[in-house]
């Protein structure tokens, strides 16, 4: 059975774009692809707006593992397509004022209760991939301006794994930056099809940091920098168990960085 949701404000600027089936979005012509995998790929598409043409991603799930089944049913109770887990976590964590991608629609075919393709269509994000921000910026920025946004990253990841959400895939690549009219700094998230929820546990947390860790190059993170990080995150925790979790972190991520290669920027 194919389903498509749409967010009423959208449903007319999809109309006018020719995109009304299920095959109109999945299949759409005009995609550039920009990241593809066996089971998903994200597109570039532009689409006409009465504000003028604006860029638009359609990401596409297809032929999902089980265990990809059986983890959106650990998280939330209830079977789910790829890119539906995906849509209610950004409505999870927009909710509780951590920034994501503006939702705008998204599409399942599921015969017989069981996933075929999924997607799901997201408006272009106001702010800077974190990758591109620290390659076009970070020598130049002072310090304590380096210090401020690692500072302000610290304290947005550590509110969002208070409301029991891991993110499995946090990577400075998946992070997006902008700076407000005051000059603080707000961030967003992607890439959220395997995140998690109800995780409270110190050891989910800690993977957090360590895979976040690993992603950030050393020729621009220094050992100062890097170390703030989990001191700012961990400020509530006495001193020793922050030593701790330094040590821990830095061992995971040391481990992580052995098996696997992150993309240079």
């Amino acid at each position: 059975m194919q389903k498509i949701f749409i967010e009423d404000s959208w449903k007319s600027v999809l109309a006018a774009n020719g995109m009304k089936t299920f095959e109109d979005f999945y299949h759409n012509e005009n995609k550039t692809c920009i990241n593809r995998n066996q089971k998903r790929n994200v597109s570039r598409i532009k689409l006409n707006t009465d504000a003028g043409e604006k860029t638009f991603y359609l990401k596409r799930f297809r032929n999902s593992h089980f265990k990809d089944t059986l983890f959106t049913f650990l998280n939330t109770g209830k079977f789910m397509s790829q890119a539906g887990y995906e849509w209610s976590n950004m409505k999870l964590l927009e909710k509780n004022n951590i920034g994501v991608p503006n939702c705008i629609c998204y599409g399942e075919d599921v015969p017989f209760g069981l996933e075929r393709q999924s997607f799901m269509i997201t408006l272009e994000l106001n702010k800077q991939c974190f990758t591109d921000f620290v390659n076009q910026n970070w020598a130049s920025l002072p310090q304590d301006e380096k210090e401020k946004i690692i500072i302000a990253l610290a304290g947005t990841l550590s509110k969002i794994h208070k409301i029991g959400i891991g993110l499995t895939d946090l990577y400075v690549w998946h992070i997006y930056i902008s700076k407000t009219e005051k000059g603080d700094y707000d961030f967003a998230f992607i890439d959220l099809n395997r995140m998690k929820r109800n995780c409270y546990g110190q050891s989910e947390r800690m993977k957090n940091l360590g895979r976040l860790l690993f992603s950030m190059q050393e020729n621009y993170f220094d050992k100062s920098l890097r170390r703030l990080l989990i001191e700012t995150y961990a400020e509530e925790m006495k001193f020793k168990d922050i030593e701790a979790l330094i040590r821990r972190v830095k061992r995971f991520s040391k481990k992580y960085k052995a098996r696997k290669k992150f993309p240079p920027y």
